[in-house]
């Protein structure tokens, strides 16, 4: 990213849980499968709130070979260590802190067709507000489009 190019001219947002009610409630929520065919890399940026009780929040993500979830198996880091990709546990404690993951495309498995990811958030033991979004950064083919976001003041 050069020095005058804007943040929304190359970083496009995928998928996103918003810190509704529904997606704070006990279990698993999920963004659904997006592909990174088109980007180099990827960040999940997920902005913990406000827990209720002794609440848990686990994140994961899975890898695909489309977006309707063929094969899906965890992403892993380079290394092939299984669970890699996946923060430690978020605890009552950690209200207010926030969660990145960075993934590459050679992380995934290309070799195989695998070129989707979708992220669960899982909580547990009672509600936990956050909010989570899937960015696609560095665009292989085109500019990114600045249709998600609802306003964009330069």
């Amino acid at each position: 990213m050069s020095y005058t190019q804007e943040f929304t001219e190359c970083h496009d947002v995928l998928a996103a849980l918003a810190p509704i009610t529904a997606n704070g409630a006990v279990g698993a929520h999920v963004t659904g499968y997006v592909s990174l065919a088109d980007y180099h890399r990827a960040f999940v940026f997920c902005h913990v709130g406000t827990p209720a009780g002794a609440s848990t929040i686990d994140i994961t993500v899975q890898q695909a070979q489309d977006t309707s979830g063929t094969g899906t198996k965890e992403l892993t880091d380079i290394t092939g260590v299984t669970g890699t990709k996946a923060p430690t546990q978020i605890v009552a404690a950690d209200a207010g802190v926030y969660v990145g993951i960075e993934i590459r495309s050679a992380e995934l498995d290309v070799s195989n067709g695998f070129h989707t990811v979708q992220i669960t958030v899982t909580v547990g033991v009672a509600a936990y507000t956050y909010s989570l979004l899937v960015l696609g950064i560095v665009s292989r083919y085109e500019a990114v489009g600045i249709t998600d976001f609802q306003e964009v003041i330069p």
